[in-house]
């Protein structure tokens, strides 16, 4: 008897902890019904309400091509998780294809002895498991504007799973905000245009493949078409950024933020381009009213360098370069950071900075001006310097685009393993390019 309001008790709380987390749920799923219903607004999508049961959904054609989002449950054992799940289709490769991260399922796959067909691009060939029925032709379907552009994907949403007529991607959680939504599906239909429409993969192959070998943009005039598709625009922004047009770069990565406000390739673009082109904007002249007697001219103060600890000249190492270039590039892209946290990390930490390395040349040619390099006539030397493990993407080349003197093309060739000393100007991060200014050839 003594226990009987002791348990009315307990049962009472309880039924209050109960109704309580039923109201919450209840409001939450109302919270999340609203942010879907926002969504499908803005893309012109079919909206279904969601409940405790089963949540929301929508469908619709997004760059013309059919796509949906809905939220579930999965149950495993006594446990249970909702997932958000992400749809665009694309008319069928007709390679049976079917691409999985190497980790997580895809690694569980590799242990079973799945199929894991080698496409020739490393960094792609690491971060992926790929399947398919016809291989020679899947090897000639995945270009390195496709493989790029899966790359980046990747990069952002790594529970991405792509087949031979769709990409999907499962997240974890209910996810209630609308630019997340939009952003994502949108993002979404961008690859799979690229995958599915060969003009839009000649497009990206071409950016991809010009900043791979160094070649970045001189200048860009106003009214210059942009590309269409979104990846081929993101690209175009940062090889523009890459050259130090950042005023350009930020009005494209403005109006990226306008379709992919959420998308956060796009929004960590637009800040680093736009805390650069207010950094190296020319000051704007203020009008000083005219006085009888002006001051003594008084200099202005001039800027101390910040010193940067003293590079010895690199010997060889056995782990793929110079243990400085190793070092260096293993901060820069060892970790899976996006290109625009790797490229202001090289802005903080190594701009400027003198460095002796030396790797094996694979392209050599004379240029009489290049914009992150200067004025020429100099020799520009592609340079691999090291090798290193990424986080996502396993084994990465890194490579240096270098100005050498005018005559050092009489004296170097391609396969060489030349050693030289210059300075840190420029980073491509997506294309694990850095550039070296100044440089003159070690013995």
């Amino acid at each position: 008897m003594d226990g009987l309001p002791l348990g009315i008790i307990f049962g009472v709380i309880g039924a209050v902890v109960a109704v309580i987390s039923i109201a919450f749920a209840k409001h939450h799923m109302k919270q999340v019904n609203v942010a879907w219903q926002a969504a499908a607004e803005m893309l012109g999508f079919s909206f279904e309400t969601g409940n405790m049961r089963s949540g929301p959904r929508m469908a619709g054609i997004i760059e013309d091509l059919p796509a949906d989002a809905y939220s579930y449950t999965k149950s495993s054992g006594k446990s249970s998780n909702r997932y958000t799940r992400f749809t665009v289709e694309f008319p069928p490769l007709g390679v049976g294809l079917q691409l999985f991260r190497q980790a997580g399922i895809g690694q569980f796959l590799k242990i079973l002895g799945t199929q894991d067909i080698v496409i020739g691009d490393p960094t792609f060939d690491e971060a992926f498991i790929v399947k398919a029925t016809d291989p020679p032709a899947a090897r000639a379907l995945l270009t390195p504007g496709r493989t790029m552009s899966l790359n980046q994907l990747l990069a952002v949403h790594p529970e991405v799973v792509v087949k031979d007529d769709r990409i999907v991607i499962d997240r974890r959680g209910n996810v209630s905000d609308p630019d997340v939504i939009i952003s994502t599906l949108r993002r979404l239909a961008s690859v799979a245009n690229v995958l599915s429409d060969a003009g839009a993969s000649a497009e990206l192959t071409s950016l991809i493949e010009r900043r791979i070998e160094g070649v970045m943009p001189s200048d860009y005039e106003p009214g210059t078409e942009l590309p269409r598709g979104i990846d081929a625009r993101i690209s175009t922004g940062e090889a523009l950024a890459a050259a130090g047009i950042d005023s350009i770069a930020r009005k494209i990565f403005e109006a990226l933020g306008a379709e992919l406000p959420a998308d956060p390739t796009v929004t960590g673009w637009s800040e680093q381009v736009g805390r650069e082109a207010q950094r190296t904007a020319p000051p704007v002249e203020s009008f000083e009213p005219t006085i009888e007697d002006p001051p003594e001219e008084v200099a202005a103060p001039i800027k101390p360098p910040v010193p940067t600890p003293p590079i010895e000249p690199a010997g060889g190492s056995d782990d793929g370069g110079d243990s400085d270039a190793i070092e260096i590039a293993t901060d820069l892209f060892g970790e899976n950071r996006l290109s625009f946290e790797t490229a202001a990390v090289f802005d903080e930490r190594y701009a400027g900075r003198r460095v002796s390395w030396s790797g094996k040349a694979r392209q050599i040619t004379t240029v009489d001006h290049y914009r992150v390099l200067g004025d020429g006539p100099f020799t520009k030397a592609v340079i691999d310097v090291a090798q290193i493990e990424n986080d996502l993407f396993g084994n990465t080349v890194v490579t240096a685009i270098v100005a050498l003197p005018e005559d050092s093309i009489d004296t170097i060739a391609i396969g060489d393993t030349i050693a030289f000393s210059g300075e840190l100007v420029g980073i491509d991060a997506l294309v694990r390019n850095l550039f070296v200014g100044a440089a003159t050839l070690s013995s």
